[in-house]
């Protein structure tokens, strides 16, 4: 896991990880999420899975969090491989109060993923963040509202997915693989008329992944 407490920390490491990846376009996440009893369980005690897990395929920031060698007054609530880490409120608003400046997201107090596009621009020699085509997933919400069974679940798919992507626009890619065919099944239902609780699951996992324009 990487440890970022500015915008431009984060172009800086993505960058860094370009030097590595022959795709020249690749999608980011940024996972706010508070340490409460949410994030401890479905989060905090998978994370060094998460961060093994997530190493190929796309590059994932858990934002406030770090070793406890860099804050140690700071409370030890998760460990990333030998290492303790800890959560820090300081660097989480100060990166949410940075992307919520450069773009029109807004932070909802919730467990909340954010995965957008970067690009490498080999002329400039600079890494540029496309918010366009942005997926905020609410991850208590879709909970809550039976859309997934578990974090773990939808992490999962993000991981294999990203294993295949292929075009030059990742996260709207992404977006079109996590709907599935649920758009055509919602099509279907109101068709036949069947019964408003499965109009409403589908329509509400269309909007959960749908992709937003954040771009100011």
């Amino acid at each position: 896991m990487h440890i970022v407490n500015s915008y431009e920390e984060l172009k800086r490491v993505i960058g860094y990880s370009f030097k590595y990846d022959k795709n020249k376009s690749k999608i980011v996440g940024l996972l706010f999420a508070q340490p409460d009893s949410f994030t401890e369980d479905e989060i905090l005690k998978k994370v060094d899975y998460y961060n093994n897990r997530s190493r190929e395929t796309i590059d994932f920031f858990c934002i406030g969090y770090q070793p406890q060698s860099f804050r140690p007054n700071l409370t030890v609530i998760a460990k990333v491989g030998d290492e303790k880490w800890t959560f820090c409120p300081d660097n989480f608003n100060e990166l949410r109060i940075e992307i919520e400046k450069r773009t029109k997201w807004k932070y909802s107090g919730s467990v909340e993923l954010v995965l957008f596009n970067a690009y490498l621009d080999d002329y400039e020699d600079d890494v540029k963040f496309d918010f366009s085509d942005s997926l905020s997933i609410d991850l208590i919400k879709a909970k809550n509202e039976q859309l997934i069974y578990s974090v773990g679940e939808i992490f999962e798919k993000i991981f294999n997915i990203s294993e295949t992507i292929t075009s030059d626009n990742p996260t709207k890619e992404m977006s079109l693989k996590l709907i599935g065919n649920t758009g055509k099944k919602s099509f279907v239902n109101i068709l036949f008329n069947l019964l408003p609780e499965a109009i409403r699951k589908d329509t509400k996992s269309i909007y959960l992944y749908g992709t937003s324009n954040y771009d100011k």
